[in-house]
């Protein structure tokens, strides 16, 4: 018999009434505790989440910042559906809150034996509530222990100003929540609220210990769904794993611990057939319900899916025409895991009848997953016939991949069309070896009379093919006629998409932007119109590289910005198209002189291309590795820069890469070559981009330059003057930037001040139209003095350009280099030795005042003022390695 106090209540006991202690390690949430805060302006706030989501946690924090006694508290359990105890349990909390005065009747009203049905009890304490000075929140955690709530519904009914009711339940309780959903009378946290951020879930693992990587974290939030039970068990076992990859593998189906509290919390609430339909439709991804009824056997599958979804919210609808419910991956893979060991042979079968379901219903994407869990060839084949190269064109990349390789070798060896999709899926992954093999494989498999959409197919994969080397001679040669099979191919319009793309990427590395703009146009257009997200996001890829081959820098990286997030939401980050998206976000950065943001990017590209040694993309290598150069270079690691530059230079051999990759490559490297004071190097550079780009600005650029570091102004201004009179183009549309600050420091070093200061106004002016300030970031010191002498003199948005550029300068912390002349560097070169000055003044046949006279630039130039240190820093930036000065 319960023990009872006066008036007819329960005696409780007081550990029902006092809130948990947060845990010593607990991962605060801020955003969540402010959304509880709300709670004092709700009449209801509800906590709706299966267990484990860290409800109670939540509420012990928040109660536990508020001030314990501030709050009254009642953890509920199945004893409290005796309805004296549970209104016994409840006044004392009240009477025991700091709100509630010492005269309440709330501390002495007498609780009746059926309190729920009795209008007079509730009345009393909707009156003892509404007297109070201040409302009192009131706390009930694990409500959905109670199997009726009819006396908290008679409570709000009466909408008592004097309580704030908090309520944390599994499942919704059985209130009005749709009429104080209307009233504004509710405050709603929920499943997908308590779900663990990326920044909490990295929180939670750091207070044991344990560090993921990004996309260690990333799967783990993925299996785990945020869910925070799992990911406390989760980080509990990897504090014990020294191999996080494969715990992570393994973690969904095979964690001991996430099994048990499943069968615990979650299945061992619900009745045997439920659990068994559970387990039947664990096949699907997606609980489709009439899918569900056809497996099952169940007419009524919808209802019941209903019906597991009220008692557990690891368990929801999402869409309700057609009506389609997701389970919860961690259950999901328990339950899949369970029925593939107890009966192999039905889990196949559900699989496959699963994939002939959604194969009748245009799903291929679906048909072919399951076929491939049915370890089904026979249908696994039929379907990649059908639907292997549109999904590929989706993305669908390691769907297709996944059922490819679950055949086996052998039908990509026997079958063309299969070969051919199969060297595709190789190609967007950067593997042209593996593509090689399997066109060789096409080959060898070709018909005798081939249909023209195989035809048309092989064309395109060996023109893609041809990309990767970089020559755009190989490229135009593989390529064919591949305008003839658009709109041709046994397969409508499959190809259409893809061949227009191959058509505008060839004809922009060679040259042809106004070609490459139409088919790029019509490739986009084509691929939206067949919903081959794939293909358009290549196709905004290439018009950003088109944007950029036409100097819209600013157009280029909103493409390329836009092409980036599709590839992220969609999982494509490592393919080939993704380092491209990468390569022109690292030059845009470039061009803004963000060489930090520039190397980040050109480093995203690099886990792609730089795979292979010698690396197999050899056209976005050197443009990866130029951009990668030219970042570290400006932030201070000069010597690594400049050789990293050179390295992808030699690695390119005799191909022919486009204008704008040559352009690019050979300024950068060029100007890098003469400030370290690199002779050969800077004559090598120069040799291949009179061969690259014969007749361009940038090789008169590369020459004055070269002319310039030599002393001989007059010759640098005559070589100079083509680039700026426009008698050449530039292949680069910000060459004409560096040539006019070339301008201004040859008229600085003639003394004609009027021509420099007009230089450096067109620099500036040029610079804001294209919106690229990286060469006046990085110009020669004279230059930086004239210009901030001119400050305030320059007007309109050449006076905001200007100041942008003095900001980024600022910003930077990078110490300007000025190259050394040649006289300067052949005293540099005799320094490491234990000439005296005198004597390197006789081994150059000079005055030793003119030997001190070089020293003194020499330390001037480097930042130093001792001869060891001179060496030192001349050693660390390879100012001694090369032996002549042939720089013209």
């Amino acid at each position: 018999m319960l023990e009872t106090t006066g008036g007819g209540r329960r005696r409780v006991a007081a550990t029902k009434l006092a809130a948990p202690e947060p845990p010593a390690r607990l991962v605060s949430r801020p955003r969540l505790l402010a959304r509880l805060d709300q709670a004092h302006e709700s009449l209801v706030t509800l906590l709706s989440a299966p267990a484990g989501a860290g409800k109670t946690l939540l509420l012990a924090e928040w109660v536990s910042i508020r001030g314990a006694d501030e709050t009254a508290w009642v953890s509920l359990d199945a004893d409290d559906n005796d309805e004296r105890r549970f209104w016994s349990a409840v006044l004392d909390a009240l009477a025991g809150a700091a709100p509630v005065p010492a005269g309440s009747p709330l501390a002495t009203l007498a609780v009746p034996p059926v309190p729920g049905a009795d209008p007079g009890f509730l009345a009393e304490v909707g009156n003892a509530l509404e007297d109070l000075p201040e409302p009192v929140v009131l706390v009930l955690d694990d409500l959905q222990e109670l199997t009726s709530v009819r006396g908290l519904e008679a409570l709000l009914q009466h909408h008592p100003a004097g309580l704030r009711l908090v309520l944390s339940a599994r499942t919704d309780p059985q209130l009005p929540l749709a009429r104080l959903r209307l009233a504004d009378q509710l405050t709603e946290i929920r499943d997908a609220d308590l779900r663990f951020s990326t920044a909490e879930a990295r929180v939670m693992l750091a207070t044991a210990e344990i560090e993921l990587s990004h996309d260690q974290l990333h799967r783990l939030l993925e299996q785990t769904e945020g869910w925070a039970a799992a990911l406390r068990l989760a980080t509990l076992a990897l504090a014990g794993s020294s191999d996080p990859d494969r715990f992570l593998a393994d973690f969904a189906t095979n964690d001991r611990a996430v099994a048990a509290y499943l069968v615990d919390e979650v299945l061992s609430g619900l009745p045997a057939d439920m659990r068994e339909f559970l387990r039947t439709v664990s096949v699907l991804e997606q609980v489709d319900a009439h899918l569900a009824a056809e497996l099952s056997g169940r007419a009524d599958a919808g209802a019941l899916l209903d019906a597991i979804a009220e008692r557990t919210s690891l368990i929801f609808r999402v869409d309700t025409d057609p009506p389609r419910f997701h389970v919860h991956t961690l259950l999901r893979s328990h339950l899949l895991a369970g029925l593939g060991r107890l009966d192999p042979e039905r889990a196949a079968g559900l699989q496959g009848a699963a994939a002939d379901w959604y194969a009748a219903r245009g799903a291929p994407g679906r048909a072919l997953a399951h076929a491939t869990r049915a370890a089904d060839p026979v249908r696994t084949a039929a379907l990649l016939h059908r639907y292997a190269l549109p999904l590929a064109l989706d993305g669908r990349h390691e769907l297709v991949r996944g059922a490819l390789d679950a055949l086996g070798p052998r039908p990509v060896v026997e079958d063309g069309l299969l070969a051919l999709v199969s060297a595709l899926l190789h190609l967007e992954q950067g593997d042209p070896a593996g593509a090689d093999r399997d066109l060789g494989h096409a080959d060898a498999a070709w018909p005798a009379e081939p249909d023209p959409d195989l035809e048309a197919l092989r064309t395109l994969v060996r023109s893609r093919r041809a990309q990767f080397s970089g020559d755009i001679d190989d490229l135009a040669r593989a390529t064919g006629d591949l305008a003839g099979t658009v709109g041709t191919v046994g397969m409508p319009g499959t190809l259409d998409a893809p061949t227009l793309l191959q058509q505008g990427s060839v004809l922009l590395a060679i040259g042809d932007r106004a070609g490459a703009r139409e088919q790029l146009g019509a490739a986009l257009r084509a691929a939206r119109a067949g919903e081959h997200d794939y293909v358009a996001m290549q196709s905004l890829t290439q018009l950003a590289g088109l944007s950029a081959a036409e100097g819209d820098f600013g157009l280029m990286v909103t493409l390329a910005t836009a092409a980036d997030e599709e590839n992220t939401r969609r999982g494509w980050q490592h393919t080939v198209e993704a380092a491209t998206t990468a390569m022109l976000l690292a030059y845009g950065a470039l061009l803004r002189a963000d060489p930090a943001e520039c190397l980040r990017q050109a480093n995203r590209a690099g886990t792609v291309v730089d795979e292979g040694e010698p690396p197999t993309m050899r056209g976005l290598h050197l443009s990866v590795q130029t951009l990668r150069g030219a970042a570290e270079f400006e932030l201070g690691d000069r010597t690594s820069g400049a050789r990293r530059v050179a390295a992808a230079r030699l690695v390119g051999g005799s191909a022919r890469f486009a204008d704008e990759q040559v352009a690019l490559c050979a300024t950068v490297e060029h100007r890098m070559a003469l400030l370290l004071g690199w002779g050969p190097v800077a004559a090598e550079v120069l040799a291949w981009a009179q061969e690259g780009v014969p007749n361009s600005a940038e090789v008169h650029l590369m020459r004055a330059r070269a002319q310039l570091v030599l002393g001989r102004r007059d010759a640098a201004a005559k070589l100079l003057q083509p680039a700026l009179d426009g008698s050449v183009e530039p292949v680069l549309r910000w060459s004409a930037v560096e040539a006019w600050l070339l301008a201004t420091e040859i008229a600085l070093i003639a003394g004609d001040d009027m021509r420099a200061r007009r230089s450096l106004k067109r620099a500036l002016t040029v610079g804001q139209q294209l919106d690229v300030p990286y060469p006046v970031v990085f110009a020669a010191p004279e230059v930086t003095d004239l210009l901030t002498s001119r400050l305030g003199t320059l007007g309109g948005v050449v006076e905001k350009f200007a100041e942008r550029v003095f900001a980024l300068r600022r910003a930077l912390h990078v110490p300007p280099m000025v190259p050394l002349t040649a006289r300067e560097r052949a005293v540099l070169r005799l320094l490491p030795t234990l000439r005296s000055f005198e004597e390197i003044a006789d081994d150059l046949t000079v005055s030793a005042n003119t030997v001190k006279t070089h020293v003194r630039a020499i330390y001037t130039k480097l930042g130093v003022t001792k001869r060891r240190d001179a060496v030192t820093v001349a050693q660390e930036r390879g100012l001694l390695e090369g032996e002549h000065d042939s720089t013209s």
